[in-house]
């Protein structure tokens, strides 16, 4: 799946990348955190894929980030 939105670090149990989608819907990014951290702040598209149930920061259905995007 691909979904488009902004990416943001939250310090919660350790600190986790969510993604807050332009529908309003937010994801719990997995993935590089090289990655995700360079993309914090900005405008990107994700492709990935989900996986079930929600992770310890409960903040979204989780995303498995295979591609990120800067837009």
């Amino acid at each position: 799946m691909k979904v488009t939105g902004t990416v943001e670090f939250v310090d919660l149990e350790g600190g986790l990348y969510r993604l807050t989608a332009d529908d309003g819907k937010r994801y719990t990014l997995l993935g590089s955190r090289g990655e995700l951290k360079a993309a914090t702040g900005k405008r990107v598209e994700v492709e990935g894929a989900l996986d079930e149930g929600f992770g310890i920061g409960m903040s979204g259905a989780q995303l498995r980030v295979a591609r990120v995007k800067k837009i």
